[in-house]
């Protein structure tokens, strides 16, 4: 059994590591090229080449620096009206008590049933025609603050109704209306199950392509994502900047990633996501 036992963790981390070394193969490729001259990727695709051209980076950075701004600014906002929006709703949902609360909120979830791509072309005409939001953030925005915090209202009034009703009392004989129940009690007892929300939104909005795509034709204000699809200039092609700009792309959430690791494996063993 021993040695049964021994050779299966083997197998498994054999199996393991190579699917990891298949996840990594692209990344691993993409950095190698970004120090590459134009005539040293057509020497080696994927092997590296001496000298290694570090100029690119600071062209690269130069090209897409407008665009991190950009997507950094609309993640913050999104994030903020997300987690403001979605909070107060899910607290009305779970601690206050109003007729049709339960049918309206099957109603809010059943939004999560239909895919994003059938409202695309009629939130694309309610917006750009309607709205005139067409070139201006508010129109990138709004999407994301209505979209964004359906599944969020899922899981925090979840979450919210769960937490112990004798507190609630306790603040209420202390003369607390809903107002300081949600500032003071409930909010600061949902750190973990914030903090994954506030990830997944991050992670959402940053990699999201299409909506920006086609509401933002302004070059100034395009997001990262779409900055990143125009610099390839066909007659002067620069494969080593392109490459070196999609990995000072990925940085703002490798870093996300190490800094919230623990944090988002911990709301999510706390009961965060169990619904």
């Amino acid at each position: 059994m021993a040695g049964r036992s021994r050779w299966q963790v083997i197998v498994s981390y054999s199996v393991l590591g190579f699917l990891l070394l298949l996840t990594l193969i692209p990344y691993m490729v993409m950095i190698v090229r970004s120090f590459k001259s134009l005539n040293q990727t057509g020497i080696s695709q994927i092997f590296p080449t001496l000298p290694l051209h570090y100029g690119n980076y600071i062209q690269a950075w130069k090209m897409i620096a407008q665009f991190m701004i950009n997507s950094v600014l609309v993640v913050v906002l999104t994030l903020a009206g997300v987690l403001l929006l979605s909070t107060v709703t899910a607290y009305v949902f779970a601690r206050y008590d109003f007729p049709g609360r339960e049918p309206l909120f099957w109603l809010v979830l059943a939004l999560l049933m239909i895919p994003g791509i059938i409202s695309l072309i009629p939130l694309f005409v309610l917006v750009a025609s309607d709205l005139k939001l067409k070139d201006n953030y508010l129109g990138l925005l709004l999407p994301y603050w209505s979209g964004g915090q359906v599944f969020a209202i899922f899981v925090l009034r979840t979450f919210f109704a769960s937490l112990p009703e004798e507190l609630y009392e306790s603040a209420r004989l202390d003369g607390a209306g809903h107002l300081r129940l949600y500032w003071n009690l409930t909010l600061p007892l949902s750190g973990p199950i914030l903090s994954v929300i506030a990830i997944l939104n991050i992670l959402g909005t940053w990699n999201d392509y299409l909506w920006p795509l086609l509401i933002l034709t302004n070059v100034k204000m395009r997001t990262v994502t779409i900055g990143l699809t125009f610099l390839r200039d066909t007659m002067f092609p620069r494969p080593g900047v392109e490459m070196a700009a999609y990995v000072i792309a990925s940085i703002p959430m490798f870093i996300l990633f190490l800094a919230t690791m623990r944090t988002f494996i911990r709301g999510i063993t706390a009961g965060a996501l169990k619904l």
